[in-house]
Order: C-alpha cells, then sequence, then structure tokens
C-alpha cells in the first residue's frame, strides 16, 4: 500500500481504539473522571505509569538528543531512569499510605498549612503547562508529517484533537486507554530498531546492538572500515571523520546538574504520583512501581543503542548523495523500495530538515562544523529514521501512531492533574465536582491552558530541554518539600513555605533571565557557577534545604498531631491511614 494511505489507516486505527476504549470505560460521575478509584491491579498501573512516564519526549526526541550528544546525553537517560527509582524509594510507598489523591493534600496535611497547599498546587500548573507545551509541540510535528502540513497549522490541529481527546479521557479511561497505547508505543519503537539493527549489524536485538558487529563496509570518505567491525568503532570512526563530538557544548558540571535535576524533578512528578493511589494497599504500589520499571526499561534499554544507530543511519545513507537525484527517486536502494530520498523533501517542506548546498557540489555533505549541509531536527530523529533507511512504508506509519500515542497519553495526564489542581482550591469538593459550573468551567480550563501551552515557546530550545525546565523547576520546590516533610519531624509549615517561596522564584528568574532577555543557551561566563538553566533545579533545592532547615529553627515547633503522622507514615507496623 502506498505510504500516505497507510499513515492514514494506521493512525485512524489507533484513534479509533483510543476513543472506544473510552467510551467504553466512561466515568460515572465527574469526580471519578479527574480520581480514579483504587481498583487497578499492579500490572495495569505499571502499564499505565509507564505510558506517562514516556511521553513524547522519550519516543520523538530522546534518541536524537542521544545521536546529537553522544556521551552528554548519556545525562537524560541517568536523570529519567534514576528519577523513577528515586520516587519508588523515597515518596511513592509513604505518599499511599497517607492515602489522599493529591500531593498537594499531603503537603497541606503534613504542613497544616492552606497557603502551602496552595502554593503546591500553582508549581504543578507551573510544571504541567511547560510539559503539556513539550507535548504539544511533539504533537504538531507528528500532525506535520501526517498531513504533510506547515507546522504552525499543525498546531492548530493539534489544539483541537488534544482538546477533544482530553474530553474522553478520565482518569479511569486513560488508565485502560494506555494498555492499547503501551502496546503500540513498543511494536512501534522497537520494531524500527530491529530493521536498523538487522540492516547495520549482525544482530537483531536492539538492546544488545551497541555491542554488534557491522555486516557492511564502511567508507566514510576518509577510510574505509572493513566489514565485521565492531559497531562503536565505526560510530567513533565516523565521528572523527566527520568532525562530530561525543560532548558537543555539555562539560561534566553540565552532566551533573542537568542529571540530578531530572532525577529531583521526575521523583516529585505530579502526574506519575498521583498513579499509585489507585492501587488497593501500599504492596500494590511497590508491585506498580516494579512493573512499571519494567515496562519503562524495555524501552529505555533500546535508547543508547538508537543513538548510535541514528547517527551511523543517517551518514551511511546521505553522505556524499546527489541531492537532485535523491529527493526525485533515482537513486534506489539495495532493498528495492521505490521512496528513497523523498523523505528529504517531505521533511524539508514541513521545516524540519533543510539542506543548504554549501560548495555548490549538488551533493550532501553532513559534518559538525559550519560547512555543514543538511540540518534535521534532532526532535525527529526517531521518526525520520525509517525514512532515511528506506524500511516498509509501514514502518513509517506505525512509527508515526506509536508518537500521537506517547503525547497524547502523557498529555491527557497532565491536563487532568491540573484541572484537579485548580478544582482543590475550592473548599467544598464534593459539591464543586458535580456542580454544572464547575463541569463547564474545567473544560474552558482544558481549553484555555491547552491553547495557551501550543503557543508557549522557550527561544532556541528542542522539546526535550523545553521538559527538563519543568523538571528543575520541581527539583528545586516540592522534591526537597516533600523528602523533608516525610523524613524530618522538625519542618515547620514557615520553613516549608519560605523554602518553596524562595527557591521557586531564584528558580524562575533564573530561566527567565537566561532563556528569555539574555537568550544564549551556552552562556557559561554568565551563568551562575556555570549552570545551564536546565540544571539549576540542583542549587534551587539546596538553597529550599537550608533555608526550610534554618526558618524552622526559629519557629513554632511542628504540632503533635502531624508528628503523629510522620510517624505513621514512616512505621511499618502502622495499617494505612486512609
Amino acid at each position: 500500500m502506498e505510504l500516505q494511505s497507510l499513515i492514514y489507516l494506521l493512525v485512524g486505527v489507533s484513534f479509533t481504539i483510543y476513543f472506544g476504549l473510552a467510551l467504553w470505560t466512561k466515568s460515572s460521575s465527574t469526580k471519578d473522571f479527574y480520581i480514579a478509584k483504587n481498583s487497578f491491579s499492579p500490572v495495569v498501573n505499571g502499564v499505565s505509569i509507564a505510558v506517562d512516564f514516556i511521553s513524547a519526549v522519550t519516543f520523538v526526541a530522546l534518541a536524537g538528543t542521544i545521536s546529537l550528544l553522544g556521551f552528554s546525553g548519556s545525562a537524560y537517560i541517568m536523570g529519567f531512569t534514576g528519577g523513577f527509582v528515586l520516587l519508588a524509594l523515597l515518596i511513592v510507598p509513604y505518599l499511599r499510605k497517607f492515602g489522599k489523591f493529591h500531593l498537594s493534600e499531603f503537603i497541606e496535611a503534613r504542613y497544616y498549612s492552606k497557603f502551602a497547599r496552595n502554593l503546591t498546587i500553582f508549581i504543578i500548573i507551573i510544571v504541567s503547562f511547560i510539559y503539556i507545551s513539550a507535548q504539544i509541540k511533539g504533537i504538531g510535528i507528528v500532525f506535520s508529517r501526517i498531513f504533510q502540513i506547515d507546522k504552525d497549522i499543525a498546531l492548530v490541529v493539534a489544539i483541537f484533537v488534544a482538546f477533544l481527546y482530553s474530553l474522553f479521557g478520565g482518569i479511569r479511561q486513560v488508565t485502560y486507554t494506555q494498555i492499547a497505547q503501551y502496546m503500540i508505543i513498543l511494536f512501534a519503537f522497537i520494531t524500527p530498531i530491529i530493521f536498523l539493527s538487522l540492516e547495520l549489524t549482525n544482530g537483531f536485538i536492539p538492546q544488545l546492538a551497541l555491542f554488534s558487529k557491522t555486516n557492511f563496509i564502511f567508507d566514510s570518505g576518509i577510510k574505509t572500515i572493513e566489514q565485521g567491525s565492531y559497531l562503536l568503532h565505526v560510530l567513533d570512526s565516523s565521528l572523527e571523520d566527520y568532525g562530530f563530538s561525543y560532548t558537543k557544548a555539555l562539560g561534566l558540571l553540565d552532566i551533573f546538574t542537568i542529571s540530578l535535576s531530572l532525577m529531583l524533578g521526575v521523583a516529585a512528578l505530579p502526574h506519575i504520583l498521583v498513579k499509585f493511589i489507585s492501587t488497593p494497599s501500599v504492596n500494590d504500589t511497590r508491585k506498580s512501581a516494579f512493573w512499571a520499571l519494567v515496562f519503562i526499561a524495555i524501552i529505555y534499554t533500546a535508547m543508547s543503542p538508537l543513538g548510535a544507530l541514528s547517527k551511523i543511519n543517517s551518514i551511511k545513507h546521505t553522505q556524499n548523495v546527489e541531492y537532485e537525484a535523491f529527493i526525485n527517486g533515482e537513486i534506489k536502494h539495495p532493498n528495492g523500495l521505490d521512496n528513497n530520498g523523498k523523505w528529504l523533501d517531505i521533511w524539508q517542506n514541513i521545516k524540519e530538515v533543510e539542506f543548504t548546498d554549501k560548495n555548490q557540489d549538488s551533493k550532501i555533505q553532513i559534518n559538525n562544523s559550519s560547512s555543514n549541509e543538511l540540518y534535521i531536527n534532532p526532535d525527529i530523529q526517531t521518526l525520520i529514521n525509517p525514512e532515511i533507511a528506506n524500511l516498509p512504508n509501514w514502518t513509517v506509519a506505525l512509527i508515526l501512531a506509536g508518537a500521537l500515542a506517547a503525547a497524547l497519553s502523557t498529555m491527557t495526564g497532565l491536563i487532568l492533574i491540573s484541572t484537579n489542581s485548580i478544582l482543590i482550591f475550592f473548599e467544598e469538593k464534593d459539591i464543586a465536582y458535580n456542580t454544572k459550573r464547575y463541569k463547564i468551567f474545567s473544560k474552558i480550563f482544558l481549553l484555555a491552558i491547552i491553547s495557551l501551552a501550543t503557543f508557549f515557546t522557550i527561544p532556541n530550545y528542542s522539546i526535550i530541554e523545553t521538559i527538563t525546565i519543568s523538571f528543575t523547576i520541581l527539583a528545586g520546590t516540592l522534591f526537597p518539600t516533600i523528602v523533608l516533610g516525610i523524613f524530618s519531624k522538625n519542618i515547620t509549615k514557615e520553613g516549608a513555605i519560605s523554602g518553596l517561596i524562595v527557591s521557586l522564584l531564584f528558580i524562575l528568574v533564573y530561566i527567565i533571565y537566561f532563556c528569555f532577555i539574555e537568550n544564549d543557551l551556552y552562556s557559561y561566563d554568565k551563568y551562575l557557577f556555570g549552570i545551564m538553566p536546565i540544571g539549576i533545579g540542583v542549587v534551587g533545592a539546596i538553597l529550599n534545604i537550608f533555608i526550610s532547615i534554618i526558618v524552622s529553627k526559629f519557629t513554632s515547633k511542628v504540632p503533635e498531631e502531624v508528628v503523629i503522622l510522620i510517624d505513621n507514615l514512616r512505621t511499618p507496623e502502622i495499617k494505612e491511614i486512609l
């Protein structure tokens, strides 16, 4: 079947499955739409958590970032996966024992302050807004390729689809729909990597591709590498020959601060934490964390191999190729398919790929210098791999369907947690959830946050850098406050509020100045201690902890009932607080 028809078919089928499941598992009340009952098994909950965790960032942008940054890209791998471990060990069991449905309710009870609760809600909304913005950008890229339209028009389409999908997706529907989405995401993500492994190496298991040997003679134009060489040797040689760098512009301090900020931020993700409440017991919560880690690991262990394969794939199929003959399909691929080269013309038209013939030789030359002629947005590297390698049409259509599933699932969870946060501002929640006025308000809020997030942009930031900003805000604000609240009986409400306010203001001012005013991603001589905005959450966390402890020493002691609450959370023998 022709490529465009296959894209429409697979994307249409996947949407039909999502909306069908959403209608089949429709919530019986508005409250059920925003808050799940404790009815999901650990395996089901683990799948749901994994899909939210993977998101468009992992599916669309992470491998491209690794391909671009090389060794420095490990900061994102370590940050995302390490953060999930912190979440499972330091936070989840205690919040589940507390038994409430929202992070702000824990903050209110632990710090006996509605102001602390509302401040938490404000932070959650800011973080979710930035997170949704990145997801929408991912959806826009996918729609640009599906319909072959300009990205701005695709973003308008994304607003409509995201809003409609959110209306159908309550917590209960989302959880069941995400089972289907995970299967599509897994199949869509892994299948092209298997094809790439078979084409470039002597193995087919994606996770082992880095340790495999090549099954082709690699001619870099400078030297020839014989067939049977290790893939990492070919990668290293090609990077050296074409002037690519394993570390790009990131140094050791960048890798450390970005990785740690991501870890702390992931551990406090509100739309992930709420999923752990949807289990019958603390024990099932731990099982959910285990299964989520299993489902996440299947994807993440293939991420570094995909980054390496992507780099070699791009060089192998585009270096020194005649441009006009290539985009017109006149240069045939050995596998006999006839769409070779057309991808370059399509992605150029939607402004995600750019070819500039700088030396006027009508050939494509790629390198890491000012003479580089082919720019591929790292945010699309995963999506474009099957087309560069000229894989079967159905793999191209499948990966677009998988990317859309990853983006929609996470975005829905973020929108639900944001809307629920707004509704928690109201004291009488039971009335609010069932009042026509608040039903209308929630839909208006949904449309507003999606529309505003769509056109929110951090200049010169990729999808993964944009989303890292949301993590770094969480790292410096909510993570220290939650952990101190669980493991210290001495932190008072005044201390916690002071720590939250100072750290939040510090991080926001730092981000606004260097991202929007100074607007230079690598202004190392101007950064505080040389730390980039995406890693400043580490400093914010230290500041938060220091201020919280100091202020607490000079304010009234924590009330006895709160001390008892902390003891109950930390004592295994005490039954769950329901």
